[in-house]
């Protein structure tokens, strides 16, 4: 039960923003519901033991804990990538720069596409899509090369880390994304078996203490009487 009673306590330290707060309180509840059960084995389901409702109670916090941790790293991935989302706007500006000197002003915007340029709105930039903007700084790299930019200020070697900087970044969003994502369903068929299961001990302290079982319920750790 230890793992069980440690997952709670971590979970009241952290940040509950990223994760609601009825999870929170369920996740506190089936870890003392779960200790106790285990401490008193005359209560038997025939289709649920207590080992399976502590590992089942257990898995649930330490989903609800990956998710805290991720949703704290998560504004840090975001932040980098505006960073350098503001030091692309700045070289790009440069580079536009090179190819207006070497091409002329009323030449320059059809030379733009060949380094990952677009039109928008009034604005030539690069693509705002996090996918096409690394399509496109691929295409910056090339074609700084084939234009003789390679060796600028803001050249080849300024634009190659960045670039894969920012590949890094974005895979790494997606990737926490996509296991939040994940987690969001292991959790809640989690719960939902841990909601039965819970139901059918509060059942059970009804019909075995039906005097004292309000005052059975707060010692098992509930905080109602249906979930």
């Amino acid at each position: 039960m230890t793992q069980t009673t440690a997952n709670m306590e971590n979970v009241k330290s952290v940040k509950k923003r990223n994760v609601p707060l009825a999870d929170i309180n369920f996740g506190n509840v089936i870890a003392t519901v779960s200790s106790k059960w285990l401490a008193n084995d005359w209560l038997t389901l025939k289709w649920h033991d207590a080992a399976q409702f502590q590992t089942n109670a257990t898995s649930f916090n330490n989903i609800l804990q990956s998710r805290l941790q991720k949703g704290a790293t998560r504004p840090q991935i975001t932040q980098s990538l505006k960073t350098l989302d503001k030091n692309i706007d700045t070289a790009l500006s440069y580079v536009k720069g090179y190819i207006i000197d070497k091409y002329k002003k009323e030449n320059a915007t059809s030379y733009y596409a060949a380094f990952g340029i677009e039109h928008r709105g009034k604005r030539y930039m690069l693509p705002q899509d996090q996918n096409r903007r690394i399509a496109a700084l691929h295409l910056m790299i090339d074609a700084l090369t084939v234009h003789d930019f390679a060796t600028k200020e803001y050249g080849v070697a300024y634009w190659t880390p960045l670039r894969d900087q920012y590949i890094a970044l974005v895979n790494e969003a997606t990737t926490m994304d996509g296991s939040v994502a994940v987690q969001v369903g292991d959790k809640n068929t989690l719960k939902s078996d841990l909601q039965k299961a819970l139901n059918a001990i509060i059942n059970a302290l009804k019909a075995n203490y039906p005097d004292t079982f309000k005052q059975e319920m707060r010692d098992w750790g509930f905080q109602k009487e249906k979930y």
